[in-house]
């Protein structure tokens, strides 16, 4: 039977959920079906039918990216990506990509983004690692402070009803200060970030430091697993978020966290790859990363105008010759000048001369936020210099005020 390949409409939202649901290997009940919907976006589908039957997905939801330089760019965050077991192997998946960003490119984004499943599938399709995160966890009894912090502000433990608005505003601030955060929508907080937990679970509770002023500074959410042995407690403290905006929110959390009673482990998801909580602690040695996993995956569509969004630590020109195996056409070399004012990037015939570097364009990707070096890429063999200093003088021009941390999944 032909395949047909086209967006789907909301009331086919159903259909569409429970096979991209089927797909990873599980089920959602009507209530989850409901609930998702809510983030739903048709216009922004693709499905490819076989008769009346889904047998392959992908969508996008419309997000805002933090880029170097703290300016903000709209983009595509790519989900719902799937094909049934009984139709791989038939390059539905390229299709689906193929055709995903050239709607991208239509809206005018010029970047699209993914958190991946696997870190296998990707790259195939211009993806690169742009950001990174960590698992940590510590022993509670090995959990002191180095320092006494003066506080002035006070915890507040709230449930999640106040804390929402206060997460979304805290949020919000934080974002426009941090290279790889993207936009969090309420809706996108309630059904995704704060799904209902089950009993096994454990119960989540929210608390929110206030400063002197009476600004809320910082917040954290958290699950206790309980657990007992012989009649001792066995509990590990699940802390799925911590956002702090200043120095003094950031230590009364952590303070606050690390020293809950009943609690023998504080393990700690999703935390950037400069977490500060290792030079917090008295026995650092005793945190331990449980793993270290790729987070925000970004993928250049139109290059010109994804290297002229963001801003550079410096006034300097590259030119980079960019090999596209997925969308060829962005195949080519392209000339950035990067000055105190912005920058500006254009393709180039050879008129301005010979590359100075040259890369994939899911390499282009990884280095786009600065969370990797050119020269890194470069000594995995990923990278090309072929004039001499330009790697250095890449690295130096790429370099983001922070590292780049995204933290959102979707």
């Amino acid at each position: 039977m032909t395949l047909q390949m086209r967006p789907v409409t909301m009331e086919e939202w159903t259909a569409f959920s429970r096979l991209t649901e089927t797909a990873f290997g599980g089920t959602l009940t009507d209530q989850e079906i409901e609930r998702y919907r809510a983030t739903f976006e048709p216009d922004r589908s693709l499905a490819i039918f076989d008769g009346e039957r889904i047998v392959a997905t992908a969508g996008a939801i419309s997000l805002e990216l933090t880029l170097p330089g703290l300016v903000r760019l709209p983009v595509a965050g790519v989900a719902y990506v799937t094909v049934l077991p009984t139709h791989r192997r038939r390059g539905l998946l390229s299709q689906l990509m193929r055709r995903q960003l050239a709607d991208v490119r239509a809206r005018g984004e010029a970047i699209a983004v993914l958190t991946a499943s696997e870190s296998a599938i990707y790259e195939r399709f211009g993806y690169g690692v742009a950001t990174s995160r960590l698992h940590v966890e510590i022993e509670r009894h090995h959990a002191q402070l180095a320092r006494a912090w003066q506080l002035e502000g006070e915890l507040r433990l709230v449930e999640q009803a106040e804390a929402l608005p206060a997460l979304i505003a805290l949020y919000d601030e934080w974002r426009l200060r941090q290279p790889g955060a993207l936009s969090r929508t309420p809706t996108f907080w309630e059904t995704e970030l704060l799904a209902p937990v089950t009993a096994d679970s454990g119960a989540r509770f929210f608390v929110l430091y206030v400063g002197a002023s009476g600004r809320v500074e910082g917040a954290a959410y958290y699950r206790p697993q309980r657990q007992s042995m012989d009649n001792l407690s066995q509990t590990t403290l699940l802390v799925e978020e911590v956002l702090a905006i200043t120095s003094a929110a950031r230590a009364a959390l952590w303070r606050y966290l690390l020293s809950l009673d009943l609690v023998a482990k504080v393990r700690a998801i999703n935390r950037p790859t400069d977490e500060p909580l290792r030079w917090m602690l008295a026995d650092p040695r005793r945190l331990r990363v449980t793993a270290l996993n790729d987070d925000l995956w970004l993928r250049p569509i139109d290059i010109p105008m994804a290297l002229a969004a963001r801003r550079y630590a410096g006034a300097g020109r590259l030119i980079l010759a960019v090999e596209d195996g997925f969308l060829p056409e962005n195949s080519g070399s392209y000339t950035l000048e990067c000055g105190q004012d912005g920058a500006q990037c254009r393709r180039t015939d050879g008129s301005d001369g010979a590359a100075d570097l040259a890369l994939g364009v899911a390499d282009l990707g990884a280095v786009f936020l600065g969370g990797v070096r050119f020269s890194t890429l470069a000594a995995a063999g990923r990278v090309e210099e072929r004039s001499p200093g330009a790697l250095a003088r890449a690295d130096t021009l790429f370099a983001a005020e922070a590292v780049p941390y995204c933290g959102t999944p979707f």
